[in-house]
């Protein structure tokens, strides 16, 4: 049996936080960058006061996500304070995780998905992507922007999915195949660890084409992941073409 210590717990359970924070940054991400944009050129009064309408509330809803994720990170700070001073269990701590993340990130994803995916498009599916089979798709945390769309200007797709853990695992290992995504170091340490010595380590898995920072990653960045409540999620954005905005809106 292979025990981490408490040091590495909290190292494992920040990289799992922050794997199941990832589609509801994206969201708020989103809204931010949008709305930026759709406030802009009004023609005529009218417009405008419409405009400045839909903006405030916009406004409103990224204040109030805001503060939902700030109660969200001040619940995960002391919950990792208790455990790093051994007033509560590695288990129960995990345990509290898991009941942060499902009540606040469900609420955070609810107010900020403002283009919700019931699908992949055709673009995601000329990169080889395809949908799991015999799984539940998760609308409220599902979402999708188009380059088709002046508003948007760039093609992004995160798609989640509720079901066993088992179902999950081996969907998403049939779906990184397929697209040609290699599974994470750290994953792919860990499932070799496991081989060796017969116990589980790391639960979930990481599929991504791209690393973080690196200056060749491919246009679209695609990662696919598994957590080990079975929440399986396929994202792919047209990341040169969000920076390309992001520099232009920076730029103005």
């Amino acid at each position: 049996m292979l025990f981490l210590s408490k040091h590495k717990y909290l190292s494992v359970m920040g990289n799992i936080i922050l794997k199941r924070s990832y589609t509801v940054v994206l969201l708020l991400f989103t809204v931010l960058f949008l709305n930026s944009c759709d406030e802009s050129k009004p023609t005529d009064a009218h417009k405008f006061n419409k405009d400045l309408g839909k903006f405030n509330r916009t406004i409103s809803k990224v204040d109030k996500t805001m503060d939902l994720m700030d109660s969200m990170q001040m619940e995960i700070d002391k919950v990792e304070k208790e455990l790093a001073e051994g007033k509560i269990t590695p288990e129960y701590a995990h345990k509290r995780l898991n009941e942060i993340n499902t009540t606040y990130g469900r609420q955070i994803a609810k107010n900020s998905n403002y283009h919700p995916a019931y699908g992949l498009p055709q673009w995601a599916k000329d990169l080889g992507l395809t949908e799991p089979q015999g799984m539940v798709l998760d609308k409220d945390f599902s979402q999708v922007t188009s380059e088709d769309n002046p508003v948007e200007g760039y093609n992004s797709v995160t798609l989640v999915y509720k079901g066993r853990y088992e179902k999950a695992m081996k969907q998403a290992e049939i779906i990184a195949r397929k697209a040609h995504i290699p599974m994470t170091k750290e994953y792919k340490n860990a499932r070799e660890l496991e081989k060796k010595y017969g116990d589980v380590i790391l639960k979930g898995a990481i599929y991504m084409n791209f690393e973080l920072g690196a200056q060749d990653n491919p246009r679209y960045n695609i990662a696919i992941t598994v957590d080990e409540n079975g929440t399986l999620t396929i994202s792919a954005t047209d990341a040169q073409k969000m920076d390309e905005l992001i520099s232009g809106e920076a730029n103005k």
